[in-house]
Parts: C-alpha cells; sequence; structure tokens
C-alpha cells in the first residue's frame, strides 16, 4: 500500500497514510511522520515558543494521532488540519500547566496551517495576513495581549481574569469589543486600509 501512496498529490497521500493509520499500518505511521513532522513541529512551537516543550508537545500529540486515526474523517477536513487541531490542542494544554512559563507574540496569531496551497492562494494568505497583522497592531496594547492570551495560548476566562486584575465578566467584555474592533479594521474597504498604512 505505500508504494502506491507515493505516487500520489500531497492531500490524498496524507489521507490514504492516515487511514491506514487507523488500521494499525506502522508503515504508513511512519511514513506520515515524515511527512508532516516539519508542519506540525511549526504549530507546535508557535504555541509553546520553547523547542523543548515543543518536542514533548509532539511526542504526545503523535502518540494520540496513532490512538485516534480510526477516527479521522476526510468528510469533516484534511488531514493537516486533523492533525493540527491534535497538536494545537496538546500544546494549549502544555501552556495552561501552572508551571511553564512561555511568551507569545501577537504574530503567532498569524500562523494559519494549511494543506499545500497554489501561488496565487499564498499569495492571498500573505496579504490576508498583512491585513490581519494591521488590524491586530491597531489595537490597544491589553487589547492584543488578551487576544493572543485567549485565541493563541488558549487561556480560559479565569486565567485571564487573575492575570489582568479584573473580573471574568469584564475579561469577556474587553475580548468582545477587541474582536469587534478588529473586525471593523478587517471589514473597511481595501483602499481605506492602504491609505491608512
Amino acid at each position: 500500500m505505500i508504494e502506491d501512496i507515493c505516487f500520489e498529490n500531497g492531500v490524498e497521500r496524507l489521507r490514504r497514510l492516515l487511514i491506514a493509520v487507523g488500521h494499525r499500518d506502522e508503515a504508513a505511521f511512519a511514513a506520515l511522520y515524515g511527512l508532516t513532522k516539519g508542519k506540525m513541529f511549526a504549530v507546535a512551537l508557535a504555541i509553546v515558543r520553547r523547542r523543548d516543550l515543543a518536542e514533548d508537545v509532539m511526542q504526545e500529540a503523535y502518540v494520540r494521532i496513532w490512538h485516534n486515526a480510526a477516527r479521522f474523517d476526510p468528510a469533516k477536513g484534511s488531514p493537516i488540519s486533523w492533525m493540527a487541531t491534535i497538536v494545537r490542542n496538546q500544546a494549549i494544554n502544555v501552556v495552561r500547566r501552572p508551571t511553564v512559563e512561555v511568551e507569545c507574540d501577537q504574530a503567532t496569531v498569524l500562523n494559519v496551517v494549511g494543506d499545500d496551497c497554489s501561488p496565487l492562494d499564498q499569495l492571498q494568505s500573505s496579504q490576508d495576513c498583512s491585513h490581519a497583522l494591521a488590524a491586530l497592531q491597531a489595537l490597544a496594547p491589553l487589547q492584543r495581549r488578551l487576544i493572543v492570551a485567549a485565541y493563541v495560548r488558549g487561556e480560559s476566562r479565569d486565567q485571564l481574569a487573575q492575570r489582568f486584575g479584573a473580573p471574568a465578566n469584564t475579561i469577556k467584555t474587553w475580548l468582545r469589543r477587541a474582536i469587534m474592533d478588529v473586525r471593523a479594521t478587517l471589514e473597511r474597504p481595501h483602499e481605506n486600509r492602504q491609505s491608512a498604512a
């Protein structure tokens, strides 16, 4: 089966490998790991910001991928997205440990994992990222820190309340306002964004 998979395009190849891993095919797992470890490590590192923690995340995440591959449903998403979700969740669990200190900048928000894109898709993605970064930079520093902590690091409202010294309901309000400000900036016509830059 591995020989047949070697000649397929990237997304289809990963899909078939993941299905084979669901049937406990160790050779397929080794091939899947070899093809995805770089991208998955980047996902983990973007969140935990330390190589040693990212390596721990990778080990645990691939164990989970091995055990849960039979649950992968190609109709619900791509193999990379499914695997990246597992890696991201594991990284967030590591960040939430009270003994772990990590730093995360706002650019991490823009680190989006996807399947292989055409050059045109990559150009559009980079333009979208620059607009998103501009919207994030337009926020007040407190709003920016809140968005990164909540949506990149995955901190709960209670954790944010403790960190920022405000009630959880106030944190929710601040986050809602920050999201509305980002959305308003992103929804402005393209020409206005360019003239504001």
